[in-house]
């Protein structure tokens, strides 16, 4: 089972990816990159609120509050707009 680090590695090294893509002259090649993600981003959000959904009515809210404990989890949660986003934490002024 991924760790919660392991998780938040694969996450920068998308954000890595994707602003690549972002900066590339291939356009038809960042078209079609971004079409990708888009279509998968599409899929996977449908079936994680369905997930989400038949959690809530079959486990109550209990086990949804339970479920977000997990950092994996809470993690996709957020990502899938089902959780609002952690509070950033102000930085110092130098």
């Amino acid at each position: 089972m991924p760790t919660l680090a392991e998780v938040e590695e694969d996450a920068a090294r998308i954000a890595e990816l994707v602003k690549h893509f972002e900066e590339t002259e291939e356009y038809d090649t960042q078209e079609k990159v971004f079409e990708l993600l888009e279509r998968i981003d599409h899929m996977h959000r449908a079936c994680i609120w369905r997930i989400y959904e038949l959690t809530t009515e079959l486990g109550g809210k209990g086990l949804v509050e339970r479920l977000q404990l997990d950092p994996v989890i809470k993690m996709l949660f957020i990502l899938y707009d089902l959780l609002p986003p952690e509070p950033t934490k102000p930085t110092e002024a130098r």
